[in-house]
């Protein structure tokens, strides 16, 4: 029994903070949302977002994707609530919308209002069943309330951003309870042989 509960907890501290990561819910259906509109959980400002399908092109999880551009950079954020001091890895899937645009696509990840990530993603002709999708981890410390937003920092006539899929926010295991979890298998192991 003790080294199924070791088991478990762990699992628990692995739970996504982020509501709706994948954008699967958003208030109608269609390619295009304009500021504030749209995606549930989050906040929308700048020049408005591309809530895409997978009549589009394939969402790195899930069926829909979103891009930081419809008619201008855009910002999309979420308040979330954390326990102070502990580390958490913020994640997020990067792709660039593939309808057009420049060679580099470009955002910035912050924290409470600070940069704490750039990320970036060559558009080199990526297609609707090959995005590329790449993942970026951040390591960031919660406050007990904390601001997540992406940005997007690219900036071309066409407004052809960055694509955003999957975040996500969760706690990272501190070193004890990982060596915990360590003998915890040892010991299910060893019982069952």
């Amino acid at each position: 029994m003790f080294g199924l509960v070791v088991l478990m907890a762990p699992s628990a501290a692995r739970a996504n903070l982020i509501s709706n990561g994948s954008f699967e819910s958003y208030g109608g259906s269609g390619f295009n949302s304009n500021i504030g509109a749209g995606i549930t959980d989050w906040t929308i400002s700048g020049g408005g977002i591309d809530i895409v399908d997978q009549s589009f092109w394939m969402a790195a999880e899930g069926e829909t994707s979103i891009t930081l551009g419809w008619v201008g950079p855009a910002t999309i954020s979420q308040t979330v609530v954390t326990t102070a001091g502990q580390a958490y890895d913020l994640s997020s899937f990067m792709a660039a919308e593939i309808f057009g645009g420049s060679a580099l696509r470009t955002m910035d990840v912050l924290w409470n209002g600070n940069i704490v990530g750039t990320p970036s993603f060559a558009y080199t002709g990526q297609g609707p069943n090959n995005m590329g999708w790449t993942q970026n981890n951040i390591l960031v410390v919660g406050t007990g309330s904390d601001l997540v937003e992406f940005r997007s920092t690219t900036f071309d006539q066409a407004n052809y951003g960055p694509a955003l899929d999957g975040v996500q926010l969760n706690a990272v295991p501190e070193p004890a309870t990982i060596a915990v979890l360590g003998l915890g298998i040892l010991v299910l192991s060893r019982k069952r042989k």
